[in-house]
């Protein structure tokens, strides 16, 4: 078994720097706040927000296309506002 956690991942990641939004939802509040992706693959991202999230919250990423598309994802991991995203479903190949 390869030592290189690269080659454990399901997906290749691509280096971005891409502006996303964050939409959470807590009852009937939403929240959108301003965002950076810095890794894409096709399950999930890496993201840089000002925003307090935690492993296992549920969350939507907006990207800025010329139709504006909102993936599902959760947080898997938290390093201060850097956060680990799992799309619900992943991205077409």
């Amino acid at each position: 078994m390869s030592s290189d956690p690269q080659k454990t991942r399901r997906w290749d990641r691509l280096p971005v720097d891409l502006p996303v939004r964050v939409v959470t939802s807590k009852g009937f509040n939403t929240t959108v706040i301003e965002g950076r992706g810095t890794e894409l693959s096709q399950g999930g991202m890496t993201l840089y927000a000002g925003i307090l999230l935690n492993p296992g919250d549920l969350l939507e990423v907006e990207f800025d296309c010329p139709t504006p598309s909102r993936m599902p994802a959760i947080v898997r991991s938290r390093n201060g506002f850097c956060f680990g995203l799992e799309f619900i479903t992943p991205l077409p190949s």
